[in-house]
């Protein structure tokens, strides 16, 4: 059956990990510099007003040269929170006085200086220096709070990540495990999309509906009949046949729902798929083809399981027409081109499929080796379909025989 990697166990706790990690990151970075942008704004307003109130209250004591009160000054505003340091100078850029601590002061960074006016004149200078670390300190509780959050998130999405992993990596075993087929070394998709690749093979796209006299439909039609039916019925007693019968009946209803046909009424013991393309260059004929090949070989599967031998034959005919909006008309193109089956039904043995002429043409049936029924005979027998026909038939047998 081969191993299947637990991709999503691994790779879905792996992204969202790898996810929070880049915007984690990128928020981190982003709340930084709106952080640092939002303190240098404070920090820059609140210089400004210290030192414009300290210019303001040594306005009177610099009028007087009264250096006792300047220092009573310098020291009030260098006690409140934040500054580190005070100092007032005279016109020239001379120190006057300065706060008790200056031994504090980190060189020009952080300093807010501002004129000491009297009457218009500029007499002195007064410097404020602010502590940097006192405003970190008001944004560190802010990061902490965010890598703090941005680590439980994480932490709780990576724990359901890897239980969501975990469980869709289980459940898409389970289904792969229900699939025929090998998977190889791949992951979970990889193995689905293989396994199931032999049911989506032949679907039929389906085209917005046309007006029923606008339309022209393309189809190929499939006969089949068991040879040896009224033989069987006679020799087999009759819980068995009808056993053996129903079983037939599932399998062919499961062929063409793999090969997107239709199951028509037929008489005579026969059986009656039609198979409808867009164009007239559609693989409705190769799809019939496809699905008498397999019911074939499936009967005689039945064969070994059920210990009895369906002798069947099939004839193909497709073609093109022209929609009727009356039922009557419909039905009767419908009975010739079933007229026309039958007649090939006739000429075919155990095990054989026929095509006519127009039908044997058809471009979807160029690579299969077909041969002519008889010299001049417009009847064409196949023999061998190309070589990834006959894979795929091979999976999608493997798909109709699990319930058998």
């Amino acid at each position: 059956m081969g191993y299947t990697k637990k991709s999503f166990a691994r790779k879905l706790p792996t992204f969202t990990l790898l996810f929070f990690l880049v915007s984690g990151g990128l928020a981190a970075l982003i709340l930084s510099l709106q952080l640092n942008s939002i303190v240098t704004q404070q920090q820059t307003h609140l210089g400004q007003v210290l030192a414009s109130q300290l210019a303001k209250a040594v306005n009177n004591p610099m009028m007087h040269q009264d250096k006792l009160s300047l220092q009573v000054e310098v020291d009030e505003i260098s006690n409140n929170e934040g500054v580190l340091y005070g100092a007032v100078y005279d016109a020239t850029n001379h120190l006057l006085v300065e706060s008790q601590h200056a031994n504090n002061i980190v060189g020009e960074k952080n300093l807010y200086t501002n004129p000491i006016t009297i009457e218009n004149a500029i007499v002195g200078y007064v410097s404020v220096q602010l502590d940097p670390h006192f405003f970190a300190s008001q944004i560190k509780t802010l990061r902490l709070t965010f890598i703090l959050l941005w680590i439980a998130v994480t932490a709780i999405l990576l724990f359901l990540s890897f239980k969501l992993g975990k469980q869709l990596s289980g459940r898409l075993g389970h289904i792969i495990q229900q699939l025929p087929g090998e998977s190889g070394n791949t992951d979970e998709l990889s193995s689905l999309e293989q396994r199931v690749k032999p049911l989506l093979a032949t679907r039929q796209k389906v085209d917005e509906p046309q007006p029923i006299d606008q339309q022209i439909k393309h189809s190929a039609l499939l006969a089949m009949i068991c040879k040896n039916l009224p033989r069987l019925e006679s020799l087999v007693n009759k819980e068995h046949f009808e056993l053996v019968m129903a079983q037939l009946d599932l399998l062919i209803d499961d062929a063409a729902a793999i090969y997107g046909a239709k199951r028509l009424s037929a008489d005579h013991c026969s059986i009656h798929l039609e198979f409808t393309g867009q164009d007239a260059q559609s693989d409705h004929p190769l799809r019939a083809l496809y699905c008498a090949t397999a019911i074939q070989r499936l009967s005689k599967q039945l064969l070994d399981k059920q210990g009895v031998q369906l002798e069947l034959a099939s004839a193909i005919s497709q073609g093109a027409h022209q929609l009727s909006t009356s039922q009557v008309l419909n039905e009767r193109n419908h009975q010739e081109q079933v007229k026309v089956l039958h007649n090939l039904l006739e000429k075919a043995v155990h095990g054989e499929i026929l095509l006519d002429k127009d039908t044997s043409e058809h471009i979807a049936l160029e690579d299969i080796n077909l041969s002519p029924l008889a010299d001049e005979s417009p009847l064409f027998r196949v023999e061998k379909l190309h070589e990834n026909g006959e894979k795929l038939v091979t999976q999608q047998l493997a798909l109709l025989t699990r319930n058998l």
